[in-house]
């Protein structure tokens, strides 16, 4: 567990106005000074336990995991997370049906990807300037909307969200997907849309990497242990395939001993047939000689 001196010094304790504060994270707020509330830091520490877990768990099953904070406490922090473990961010704008119509916003990825590759092979004589500064304005766009999901592929294990006020789009969609969401959550957020909730401040850029960072670390060790479970899956595969070979191999030489026993076999010599003599029945008189 993570060392809550840390976690105070890091400034996650610290929520919001006492008079923006949304009533259901009553159970998570310690007490409030200065009209400020304060989160109660050992359930923060013990909730974000729970869901490095759950994270570590879903990296050992092979699946990805989305990372979204678009404010800019969060960006810099989700980049360096998602180059860390190459998976997925979202640190700009969320664009609808992301995870609900993904067929659709893969189009959007195709055209990123088609301009991006146009770019950088094909000569500039071959544009005019004007063109060619609409296009590169065109891939700087497609980039920032969707260049962090080129990756993106199903199944989809988990999303995690800093503050889940300004993704509220991208809470939404994960539970109509059926995705769990992880999600640093203030004091003035409604806890009841997130399955793994971490009572945190999400505005200063220092708590919101102490968290992310412990989280990237069980995500590591997930995608560790799917490395050696894969070695290990693999190695079976290959003993399984080799009894195989020669459980045939054993069938394929015991068919042909038995052919060629069957070929030294002397052959039996055939029957001698007695020729044919008709025979008179014996009750039968003999005809007589015709009279001349």
């Amino acid at each position: 567990m993570i060392d809550l001196k840390l976690l105070v010094q890091s400034g996650v304790q610290f929520g919001h106005q006492t008079w923006r504060w949304c009533p259901k994270m009553a159970p998570y707020i310690w007490g409030k000074k200065n009209g400020i509330h304060l989160i109660d830091v050992s359930k923060t520490a013990h909730l974000l336990e729970k869901a490095a877990n759950f994270l570590e768990q879903i990296a050992a099953e092979g699946k990805q995991i989305l990372w979204v904070g678009s404010k800019p406490a969060a960006q810099a922090i989700i980049l360096e997370v998602g180059g860390r473990l190459s998976m997925p961010t979202v640190v700009h704008r969320w664009v609808g049906g992301t995870l609900t119509n993904y067929p659709q916003v893969r189009k959007s990825v195709t055209k990123y990807l088609h301009l991006q590759d146009a770019l950088e092979k094909s000569d500039k004589d071959l544009y005019t300037k004007k063109e060619y500064g609409v296009m590169q304005k065109l891939v700087n766009r497609l980039d920032k909307n969707v260049g962090g999901i080129q990756t993106l592929r199903w199944p989809v294990g988990a999303v995690v969200v800093v503050d889940v006020k300004k993704e509220q789009s991208a809470v939404r969609e994960a539970r109509a997907a059926g995705i769990p969401v992880v999600a640093l959550v203030d004091t003035n957020v409604d806890p009841s849309l997130v399955d793994y909730v971490i009572p945190s401040n999400d505005d200063i850029a220092r708590a919101v990497k102490i968290l992310l960072d412990y989280l990237a670390e069980a995500v590591e060790r997930g995608i560790k242990t799917a490395k050696e479970n894969k070695k290990e899956t693999v190695a079976n595969a290959e003993q399984t395939i080799n009894q195989l070979v020669e459980q045939s191999y054993a069938f394929h030489e015991g068919d042909s001993s038995e052919t060629d026993k069957a070929k030294k076999a002397p052959t039996p010599a055939p029957r001698s047939r007695k020729p044919f003599t008709q025979q008179r029945p014996q009750n039968r008189p003999a005809p007589k000689k015709r009279e001349e």
